[in-house]
């Protein structure tokens, strides 16, 4: 077995959420979404990207629901 990460398991663990957030879980939705960074360390800088991408989506999916509370 090598230290190299497997694509799949590191796509799993960016994969989004349901977007769907009851009132009183805004900060655990946030940190699940700024948990995604810590995959950085294992991602080519080069993939770095799509993985702020993904998260810069998701904060605003979930500022978007706050005025719907």
């Amino acid at each position: 077995m090598t230290d190299t990460p497997n694509p799949g398991a590191l796509a799993d663990r960016l994969k989004p959420q349901d977007p769907v957030i009851e009132a009183d879980d805004y900060q655990g939705a946030v940190e699940e979404a700024l948990g995604r960074l810590e995959a950085l360390p294992d991602l080519p800088v080069t993939d770095h990207v799509s993985v702020f991408e993904g998260v810069q989506q998701r904060l605003s999916e979930i500022l978007s629901n706050v005025d719907d509370v």
